[in-house]
């Protein structure tokens, strides 16, 4: 055991000698980053054009050598994500307290905190360990109306029963315990800070997962590192499913754009706790129905719905597909030609019937089984708070159209932040919030125009995959997200199955994406102009993948008949008999 411990020192010192180098240092390292995440996705991209060039040659490279490029690509794409396990760049115990602060307290202690004590209870039990005269002085976040406030102002000194009420006492003893540990893991501003954040914001779902496995120990590093590698987990596998259901270009431009983006890097969720699984979800959804899984793929799309609400948008792709279908299948049965089956459900297609069994049966098992752990108010709970109270709040890392609409000059974060505030983006918060009722009828028209454009896209495919791929610039148009949630544009890269020329651009999406974070001072610019790329890139994907509108294709079309490439009356054969 000796011998043991000598060992373990000896390597934890060479681990230090060896990151304390000059060339690791954060303000270097970020720089060398920087050019090999850019080096990354265009050397994936140049080969992806000299691959193609070399199969329309008829010299298609071996397929050892395609798949040695994809292996090193994977393991570059992973090592540009975590930054190589750099402790200077990332977290030094590589795990996320700020984020297990959050997510493991609201989960565990789900019923006793609900969506809006988490702040003041935290406080209260700082109060009891001896603290107060250190927290008197602090803000605080009010999560029922989401501004900052001075602590003094809150119920934590006046009226402490508002949250124990709500604590038995063994789980208060045990509160106590947990937020104590947080504070000595991370005291200072980082822990003062943690305070005044967006809360706890998960659905039921989410916290029935959550629950299960912050209820296995108390807060502890060795026990965070465990629960953190979930992720890891869950990433490795959305990257492969990719490669399982698409095959190895897919993969290939999955996983590089993946752990090159700029919204969704490792700043923001890495390390955390069970942060993305609705991701896996999101993405064996559309694996899974390219592998003609149709029950599990509608199931893992309304899991991945359930944990996160918005990946509901993703099903108006397979909407617009079953609606086509099942409207041709009703106009071959009054012309005579009835499909099989008996009842309205011959109308709809065999793997449409197993699509929405898969999401009924999903729904059916995991909202009642999150009731039941969660408790029968956790629904009203999750809306008031989540979806009235927090997502009608904008925040500096937003993305989507709204945000670009309301971000006018003057209303930057540069010119209306107010430092003289308990809350500096109080004022910044309502011009955003008056400029996008202002325009909304504005960004109502755009997201209805993204939206004829993608049925249009969708007219003829029959692919449920395509379908849920081609649906993501609905998702920019139609939430306002965080800018981690940006990570779903990964299954874009499904497409070049069939439109392998949208795959260079995708890969400069993601360069360009991590050339804009931290090329702007203030957040709500950076982030507004990654929404722009995004935008950018929604409009040349449809643009690649549909063919362009004409009332000719569209009258074909409708009468199911072939759309030709010329859609004007042709003119007639040359006569060349002499």
């Amino acid at each position: 055991m000796h011998l043991l411990s000598l060992l373990s020192d000896a390597t934890g010192y060479a681990g230090d000698y060896f990151w304390n180098a000059p060339i690791f240092q954060k303000d270097r390292w970020e720089e060398y980053m920087r050019f090999f995440r850019l080096s990354l996705t265009l050397g994936t991209a140049l080969f992806l054009v000299l691959e193609a060039r070399a199969r329309k040659l008829g010299r298609p490279l071996k397929r050892a050598t395609t798949y040695l490029v994809t292996t090193i690509a994977i393991v570059c794409s992973f090592g540009s994500f975590f930054d190589w396990g750099n402790p200077a760049t990332r977290y030094s115990e590589f795990y996320h307290r700020h984020e297990f602060y959050h997510y493991y307290l609201g989960a565990k202690y789900s019923s006793e905190l609900s969506y809006t004590r988490l702040y003041e209870c935290t406080a209260i039990a700082e109060v009891e360990l001896g603290r107060e005269a250190n927290i008197r002085s602090r803000d605080i976040r009010d999560l029922r109306v989401n501004l900052i406030k001075p602590m003094t102002d809150s119920y934590v000194f006046s009226d402490p029963g508002q949250c124990k009420r709500h604590f038995s006492v063994q789980n208060w003893e045990s509160f106590k315990k947990d937020v104590d540990w947080f504070y000595r893991s991370a005291a200072g501003q980082y822990w003062e800070n943690m305070v005044k954040d967006h809360g706890y914001n998960p659905p039921p779902v989410w916290t029935m997962t959550g629950k299960l496995f912050a209820s296995m120990g108390p807060a502890d590093d060795g026990f965070f590192k465990a629960l953190a590698s979930i992720d890891v987990v869950l990433h490795l596998g959305s990257v492969l499913i990719l490669g399982w259901a698409f095959g190895w270009r897919v993969l290939l431009v999955g996983a590089v754009f993946w752990g090159v983006q700029g919204p969704a890097n490792f700043y923001w969720t890495g390390g955390a706790f069970l942060r993305q699984d609705w991701l896996f979800l999101f993405v064996a959804a559309v694996a899974l129905a390219r592998k003609r899984y149709f029950g599990m793929a509608g199931a893992a799309l309304t899991w991945s719905t359930l944990l996160r609400v918005f990946p509901i948008i993703a099903f108006a792709g397979w909407g617009v597909v079953i609606a086509f279908e099942t409207v041709r299948r009703i106009r071959a049965a009054r012309a005579g030609n009835p499909p099989s089956g008996t009842g309205l459900l011959r109308f709809l297609h065999p793997d449409h019937q197993r699509l929405i069994g898969g999401c009924i049966v999903a729904a059916g098992i995991l909202i009642p089984a999150s009731v039941v752990v969660t408790g029968p108010e956790s629904y009203r709970e999750f809306y008031e708070h989540t979806i009235h109270t927090h997502n009608s709040t904008p925040l500096t890392n937003h993305m989507g159209l709204k945000s670009v609409m309301a971000h006018t000059w003057e209303g930057r974060m540069r010119f209306a932040r107010n430092d003289a505030l308990d809350d500096a983006f109080q004022g910044w918060k309502q011009g955003r919030i008056d400029r996008s009722h202002d325009l909304r009828h504005v960004r109502h028209a755009i997201t209805l125009g993204f939206g004829l454009w993608i049925a249009w896209a969708l007219r003829r495919t029959k692919a449920l995959w395509v379908a849920q791929a081609l649906s993501l610039p609905l998702l920019v148009c139609m939430v306002e997200l965080t800018c981690y949630y940006y990570s779903f544009f990964m299954i874009a890269a499904v497409l070049i199955r069939q439109r392998p020329t949208i795959g260079p651009p995708f890969l400069t999406l993601a360069a360009v994406s991590a050339l804009v974070l931290s090329s702007f001072y203030f957040v709500d610019d950076e982030f507004v102009a990654m929404t722009w790329l995004y935008i950018v890139f929604s409009v040349l994907m449809l643009w690649a993948y549909s063919r362009p509108f004409s009332v000719a294709r569209l009258r074909n079309w409708w009468n199911g008949q072939r759309e030709t490439e010329r859609t004007d009356t042709p003119s007639p054969p040359l006569n060349l008999t002499p």
